[in-house]
């Protein structure tokens, strides 16, 4: 079917708000505490209260960001440390607030009328880039406060509960350690072997590419007209 094109003399232009930008800042230390009023909030139901310092949340909907107020999530990615989030919060009686975490999880937070912490373990896998916790749903009529988001930065090397009586839980490293990790990798035959290699393990398109590039010289040696009807092309 032919569609048929009209014309418009005018059309209504888009109305939105203005991006709101905030610079990014290199936040330092090895823990630290990020404040609720400091963040960026989008969307509705809330009401920032500054001299509780708190914000409080009556509905679904809202966005808050604490991207600018944290670390960059991969700035020790080469040590084998990650970003350990947790968030302070407090509801109301029967508030059942179902939110999405820093790790993209959608979960609901167990009631607290006294105040509680929610440490979010899922960030040793992953932290989204937004840095950004969203209200999907809150009971009518119930509320939420958020006071703070504390951040450490916690190696990936694992201890398990029970072994915790019996082993150290602190990882001791050397800065001279530390510091190999970002020293660029002097250019070698061998080096060079290690990347190949790493890249075959990582990259499959690639690997097949080096598995191809092998079978050349059996391709080389077959006739050309038969080569062609190999490939399955039409003339």
């Amino acid at each position: 079917m032919e569609l048929k094109r009209e014309f418009f003399p005018l059309v209504r232009k888009t109305i939105m708000p203005r991006p709101y930008s905030l610079e990014e800042t290199d936040v330092l230390g090895q823990s630290g505490t990020a404040w609720a009023v400091d963040a960026a909030i989008f969307g509705d139901n809330w009401y920032l209260d500054r001299e509780s310092g708190l914000i409080e949340i009556y509905g679904a909907g809202a966005a808050i960001c604490f991207r600018h107020l944290l670390p960059r999530k991969n700035k020790y990615e080469k040590e084998g440390l990650y970003l350990r989030l947790k968030l302070a919060y407090r509801t109301t009686e029967n508030a059942n607030v179902n939110i999405r975490t820093f790790s993209g999880r959608n979960i609901t937070l167990p009631n607290s009328v006294e105040g509680s912490i929610f440490d979010d373990p899922e960030t040793y896998w992953y932290v989204t880039d937004d840095m950004t916790i969203n209200i999907n749903s809150i009971y009518t009529h119930e509320k939420m406060w958020i006071q703070r988001v504390d951040w450490e930065w916690m190696s990936k090397e694992v201890v398990y509960e029970d072994e915790v009586d019996e082993t150290n839980i602190f990882l001791a490293r050397s800065y001279e350690e530390v510091q190999k990790l970002y020293i660029p990798p002097k250019i070698t035959p061998d080096t060079v072997k290690e990347f190949l290699i790493k890249k075959i393990k990582e990259d499959d398109h690639f690997a097949k590419r080096c598995l191809a590039l092998l079978l050349q010289d059996k391709f080389m040696g077959k006739d050309l007209v038969g080569l062609f009807k190999e490939t399955g092309i039409e003339l």
